[in-house]
């Protein structure tokens, strides 16, 4: 199982090389072992978020 998650390779960023198949048993994930990923705030660096539509309608109350 393991050769098997090696053979898919490595994902490049720009924090470095990173296994795309990481495999970690219940005994290591209890000690405090984590995934060797790009940190979770940065890696989204390659998507840009639109800029926000102006609310253009007005909010004009209806006669009761």
């Amino acid at each position: 199982m393991r050769a098997e998650a090696a053979s898919a390779g490595f994902y490049e960023s720009p924090w470095g090389r990173h296994p795309r198949i990481q495999i970690l048993t219940i005994e290591e994930l209890l000690a405090g072992k984590g995934i060797d990923a790009p940190p979770l705030g940065l890696a989204n660096v390659t998507f840009k978020k639109a800029p926000r539509a102006k609310d253009e309608q007005t909010h004009e109350q209806l006669p009761l």
